[in-house]
């Protein structure tokens, strides 16, 4: 023990001695300990908050990737449809890392049943069945979209519905639906809006709301003739091999394809979505940290308790020759030793609680209402650094007056009414 005491400077060796339970001194003690606990509650607290916000951010991260496209090409001339989609798809798959490519003519549309009148408005995609499949769907899950490659059971083209949407329109398979879309041709009593019967040939589930509630696919030639626009793409969805390669492939492509194309990536077209998430996370953390605030609160208190009580012992050793700076020291140790302890069970403790939380599914959620099953929390490493950093970031600030305090007493002054 000895031996121990010899390597720690006489700061840190008074300040853990400062630290221990001593008797007679119960009132510090239990201060002390309050002081930890408010720190590690804190601590977890916050540890919990983002591992629930991380949570909610990954599964809405993972639902935009599920179904899908990774990256969208798009032209930057004219009215921005093109033609030649074959040949792009084929520049386009050249590139390393591009595991395929399929185009899609785009159009919003308003679908009705022929028996009931309740309209829902939609995304209409004309897709190519088969390479809708390879960019959008893992391997092994089932392809709804193959059902469009050839006609109805009644003989007529067919579409795909998101799962809420066909709910919307209570239809399903084998059932048909009228399709208008915003193009007009002539009649005899004026213009008349484009339209055309489809049959429903099946359902598609995303596991993403909002595109399971707006999106409808037919064939890319029957979406062509519905609108009267031969050969022409609005654009060319990608998937590649790698996600985490994600921005380096938009690069690559970019390079690739010059400037008339534009190239974005899954994630930029939902960032309002994900901004408005870490938005929330930012707040969510300020607002769970003014429990950290307070355990630092609590550490002051019990600092300047520690200095008026120690008052005979800081005069004494000011006279012995101790600098204000080593004094100061010493009570800084002291907070730093209540903030890395506190911070240590907290991280301990939120890490220990998300992860339970996550595994066993504790909260429930009623998924039609939320579309969730259970809240998800995710503790992430980066988040836990960053909480732990920030505790000790805190204690560290409520020990400078104290220390302060301490580093100003008269050695003669605090010895002569002891």
């Amino acid at each position: 023990m000895a031996q121990s005491r010899k390597h720690l400077p006489f700061e840190l060796y008074l300040a853990l001695r400062y630290l221990r339970f001593h008797r007679g001194r119960t009132f510090l003690s239990v201060i002390t300990m309050i002081s930890v606990a408010g720190v590690a509650v804190g601590t977890a607290a916050l540890v919990i908050a983002l591992s629930l916000m991380t949570g909610f951010v990954e599964d809405v991260r993972k639902r935009i990737h599920s179904g899908s496209a990774h990256l969208t090409v798009m032209s930057l001339l004219g009215d921005r449809q093109f033609d030649d989609v074959e040949g792009l798809a084929r520049q386009v798959e050249a590139v390393p890392g591009i595991r395929a490519a399929g185009p899609v003519l785009y159009t919003h549309a308003m679908l009705t049943r022929e028996d009931i009148d309740s309209p829902a408005f939609c995304e209409l995609e004309g897709i190519e069945p088969s390479a809708h499949a390879r960019v959008t769907l893992e391997a092994g899950e089932l392809d709804p979209f193959r059902a469009l490659e050839a006609p109805g059971s009644t003989g007529r083209a067919g579409v795909v519905l998101g799962e809420e949407l066909a709910l919307r329109l209570a239809v399903i398979p084998g059932e048909t639906v009228r399709v208008f879309v915003p193009r007009a041709t002539l009649s005899p009593w004026g213009p008349m809006p484009m339209s055309r019967v489809y049959e429903v040939v099946g359902t598609y589930s995303s596991e993403h709301f909002q595109e399971d509630s707006q999106r409808a696919y037919v064939n890319i030639d029957s979406a062509r003739r519905l609108l009267r626009q031969d050969g022409q793409t609005s654009w060319l969805e990608v998937r590649i091999d790698d996600l985490r390669q994600l921005e380096r492939m938009k690069q690559a492509l970019r390079a690739e394809l010059g400037s008339d194309w534009l190239v974005v990536d899954l994630i930029e077209q939902n960032q309002d979505l994900i901004k408005a998430l870490n938005t929330e996370k930012l707040v969510l953390f300020l607002a769970i940290g003014l429990i950290v605030v307070v355990a630092a609160l609590n550490i002051v208190s019990t600092l300047i308790l520690m200095v008026n009580d120690k008052i005979k012992e800081i005069g004494t050793l000011s006279a012995m020759g101790a600098m204000p700076n080593g004094i100061a020291r010493i009570f800084i140790f002291q907070g730093m030793v209540i903030g890395v302890v506190g911070a240590a069970l907290g991280l301990i403790v939120g890490a220990t609680t998300a992860k339970l939380l996550q595994h066993f599914q504790v909260i429930k959620l009623d998924p039609e209402v939320y579309y969730l099953t259970h809240v998800p929390f995710e503790p992430r490493l980066s988040d836990l650094v960053f909480v732990g950093v920030a505790a000790l970031l805190v204690s560290l600030a409520a020990t400078i007056y104290p220390a302060w305090k301490a580093a100003k007493l008269d050695p003669v002054e605090a010895i002569r009414y002891e």
